[in-house]
């Protein structure tokens, strides 16, 4: 196609402008005409797509650029020709014919009309963003990489056993750095016999300069290799250990607690002529700290029984050993003066002096005398008794008519129920009766309805309210029930 002459008609200013800028601008530019043909290039974009400016006039994008890139410029350049409008593209990438890179650019394509307002070519502007992208890349892989530590850290932080902080790395590792393998070995653990190679990195998981373990992923090939990547890596592989050593630390706690807690439970209830007796004691799930759920029952020289059901709030080690303290002053002021009100008042004296002011504990205490069939019963702040006469429905008792928990001084009091053969008494604590989607009331009547089931012995049916109630596992705190029943 003959081009206008308008291309080559320039004044001796015009010529130095141009020279100036085909030589000095600091912009990459090129004219093409209709045909496609490079009219004008200057120095920059010359020297970016890897050839001297006069080896490109009169030539195509495509005879002088690699295919693919030449290719990408000529499709732009007809739709500028094709609509006449103006087009920014603000992403074009395409590998340098020079380093072999991919670069970034942005460009501008317009159309060149003639004084009438044909479009007689096109003028390009071009720009090499490839170092901001690179550094906007970066940026926003430090921030991908932070936001996947948070989830990480906070993830980490809601493990509480060794096996947990197992599995949330595992899922983390496979989430957030889409690792092809994630093992952890603590201790005198071994590492599985992985081949390794550049893709497979072993992490040291340090605390207070201690190596406690190692982290071995298995990553993407060509991912995670930068500096930043690394520094993430060493900085997760920091958070894995805090999270296995404060696991660890939380299981040693546990297991002294509970075996603290179910040292001081009776390893064997008492028997005496005329009453049957059942326990349970489970301990709460293994996301649960243990509590101070507790349950005593001895026999007085006199042939009367004393039946305890208690709970020390609190968790861990301190509850329990609140649990043996309260424990060790009931049965010393129950061998003075058993009945509930004088036991009561005497332990508001010891738990006040013992305890710090923060503390509560609720119980319930049951005198038994099996010859006269007859219980005296008092309370400290505990949910209620179920008390079942034989053929009636289980109803509640309140063992102490509204009373305050231990430590809150008021004065006392007891009742005495008279029970017949087939009567029961039943003791619990709230971990029987409250949980997730249940609140107390609710708790307490299933248990009822549970109690009111036929059941062969006292201790089917103990075994009966256990297992309905307590049938879930996560979450769930110390139970304990206790029961007596009058028999012939």
């Amino acid at each position: 196609m003959t081009q206008p002459e308008s291309w080559d008609r320039f004044d001796p200013s015009d010529s130095a402008l141009l020279e100036t800028l085909l030589l000095e601008a600091p912009v990459a530019f090129a004219f093409y005409d209709t045909d496609l043909r490079y009219r004008r290039i200057n120095r920059l974009l010359a020297e970016i797509n890897g050839l001297p400016m006069e080896a490109h006039i009169g030539r195509r994008p495509s005879d002088v650029l690699p295919a693919e890139l030449g290719a990408a410029v000529e499709v732009l350049l007809v739709q500028v020709l094709e609509t006449a409008q103006v087009i920014t593209d603000d992403d074009f990438t395409a590998v340098s014919p020079t380093t072999g890179e991919r670069r970034h650019f942005q460009s501008q394509w317009f159309p060149a009309r003639d004084p009438q307002g044909s479009v007689i070519g096109v003028a390009v502007l071009v720009s090499d963003v490839t170092a901001r992208r690179l550094s906007e890349d970066a940026l926003r892989r430090s921030q991908d990489r932070t936001v996947k530590l948070q989830r990480a850290t906070a993830a980490l932080g809601g493990a509480l056993t060794v096996q947990d902080v197992r599995e949330v790395i595992a899922q983390t590792c496979r989430t957030s750095l889409e690792a092809l393998g994630c093992e952890l070995a603590l201790g005198g653990e071994a590492l599985s016999g992985g081949v390794e190679s550049p893709d497979v990195i072993s992490l040291p998981l340090l605390v207070s300069g201690s190596e406690i373990g190692q982290l071995r992923l298995t990553l993407p090939p060509d991912r995670w290799r930068d500096d930043d990547d690394a520094v993430f890596l060493q900085a997760l592989a920091g958070q894995c250990a805090i999270a296995v050593e404060r696991a660890r630390l939380y299981e040693r706690e546990r297991s002294t607690a509970a075996t603290l807690q179910l040292s001081l439970l009776p390893d064997r209830l008492p028997t005496a002529p005329g009453v049957e007796l059942a326990a349970r004691f489970r301990p709460g799930s293994a996301e649960s700290e243990v509590g101070g759920d507790w349950y005593d029952a001895f026999a007085l020289p006199d042939g009367r029984l004393v039946l305890v059901v208690g709970d020390v709030m609190g968790k861990g080690v301190i509850a329990a050993a609140g649990m043996g303290r309260l424990r060790a002053a009931l049965r010393a002021l129950a061998f003075v003066d058993p009945l509930p009100e004088s036991v009561l008042r005497g332990l508001d004296r010891v738990f006040t002096a013992t305890e710090d002011a923060d503390q509560i504990a609720t119980l319930v205490y049951l005198l038994v005398d099996p010859t006269a069939r007859r219980t005296a019963v008092g309370g400290a702040g505990h949910i209620p008794l179920v008390l079942m006469r034989a053929g009636e429905s289980p109803v509640l008792v309140d063992a102490g008519r509204g009373s305050t928990p231990l430590g809150w001084p008021e004065p006392r009091s007891q009742q005495t129920l008279e029970l017949g053969p087939g009567d029961l008494l039943l003791g619990l604590t709230d971990g029987i009766v409250e949980r997730r989607g249940y609140d107390l009331d609710s708790g307490l009547a299933q248990v009822l309805e549970c109690v009111g089931a036929p059941a062969d012995s006292l201790e089917a049916l103990v075994e009966h309210v256990e297992s309905t109630m307590l049938g879930h596992t996560t979450g769930r705190d110390d139970a304990t029930l206790l029961a007596v029943r009058f028999v012939e």
